[in-house]
């Protein structure tokens, strides 16, 4: 590769490459279909069943992106949320974070946004919506047509 437009090729071939990306739903179906997703457009994914497990994960190995399903049992998406924006931009207090849901009306995507999630996913997510979103949260640049 000798030209900047050489590196904007590759770049686009793998956009989301060397991003860390966290799924956490306990559907273990949803959680292996987004990171096929995913991991095809270059991006790290790991995935938790539980926000217990997601909060030990982060403490770990601190993600770019989250993405969270909102109708988890024990300690749902909102609280997850609640609980990761308590913490230090260090320990994940500032991690951008989808939510995932199977409802699409304006006032659960409202409370998503006042509970601190940046984006709002419906399930089933469309691939390209997917990968736009996670792109978008991590402020990467556009990759091309």
């Amino acid at each position: 590769m000798d030209s900047q437009s050489d590196l904007h090729l590759v770049a686009a071939k793998v956009p989301l490459k060397d991003l860390r990306v966290l799924v956490v739903d306990d559907s273990e179906d949803a959680c292996e279909a987004l990171k096929a997703v995913l991991e095809a457009e270059g991006a790290s994914v790991s995935t938790s069943g539980s926000a217990a497990a997601a909060l030990d994960h982060v403490d770990q190995h601190l993600p770019h992106v989250m993405l969270v399903d909102i109708g988890m049992p024990v300690v749902n998406g909102f609280e997850l949320v609640e609980l990761l924006r308590s913490r230090r931009a260090d320990r994940g207090g500032e991690v951008p974070v989808a939510a995932l849901t199977g409802y699409m009306s304006s006032e659960d995507r409202e409370r998503a946004v006042a509970a601190g999630f940046q984006a709002y996913l419906v399930k089933p997510v469309d691939p390209s919506e997917l990968i736009d979103t996670v792109r978008s949260l991590a402020r990467l640049p556009e990759t091309g047509p």
